[in-house]
């Protein structure tokens, strides 16, 4: 079974936790070692999880190709904020690394990949699959565009109670698209 990469903000955190965790399919989750992966890990240990901590230039290559469903995350940390042109370069560089060691890639984060599709960035020929959430309605898409806002102002992580409602929305919406890039990579092409 293939590799799922996740490139996630750090803003989503505590949700990439409870999805993966949530998921007994996982053979091995891989987080990637970096300023902004602490919590993630210790979320997920305190959820039962032990995943793997590996540096980028020390993750195996044959990952893609194991027998077991396996599942990278790296987030970005609050420097990545800087811009909107910044987000899109640092976020466009670890597609293009964690790509092609990958089957899949999922952007779990929504404005990121909002900034992606208007920018007119194209991964559509790339040898693995590129998921985006799509914004379906207004009230979500206003709240996409508050939290890339609140990115590239590089406010506080804390949410306020009024927007858990809207977080557990959002968080379905990633379980949603996180499901379907997993059955898209597990299930084989068929020749039509």
């Amino acid at each position: 079974m293939p590799l799922m990469s996740i490139i996630g903000c750090m803003e989503y955190e505590k949700e990439i936790a409870r999805i993966l965790a949530e998921d007994k399919t996982i053979e091995h989750i891989i987080v990637v070692d970096d300023s902004s992966s602490s919590e993630l890990v210790s979320d997920l240990e305190h959820m039962g999880v032990k995943p793997k901590v590996l540096y980028p230039e020390t993750i195996p290559p044959g990952l893609k190709k194991s027998k077991s469903f396996n599942v990278l995350v790296t987030l970005q940390d609050d420097t990545v904020y800087k811009s909107p042109q910044h987000l899109k370069n640092e976020t466009c560089e670890k597609i293009k690394f964690y790509g092609p060691v990958s089957n899949g890639v999922l952007m779990y984060s929504t404005s990121c990949g909002k900034l992606l599709q208007e920018e007119g960035v194209d991964f559509h020929n790339s040898k693995f699959i590129l998921e985006l959430l799509s914004e379906d309605d207004t009230n979500n898409s206003a709240y996409l565009k508050e939290k890339l806002d609140e990115c590239l102002a590089g406010s506080a992580r804390k949410r306020e109670k009024q927007n858990e409602a809207k977080s557990l929305d959002m968080e379905e919406k990633h379980r949603v698209c996180y499901n379907r890039l997993k059955d898209m990579i597990l299930t084989p092409k068929t020749n039509s």
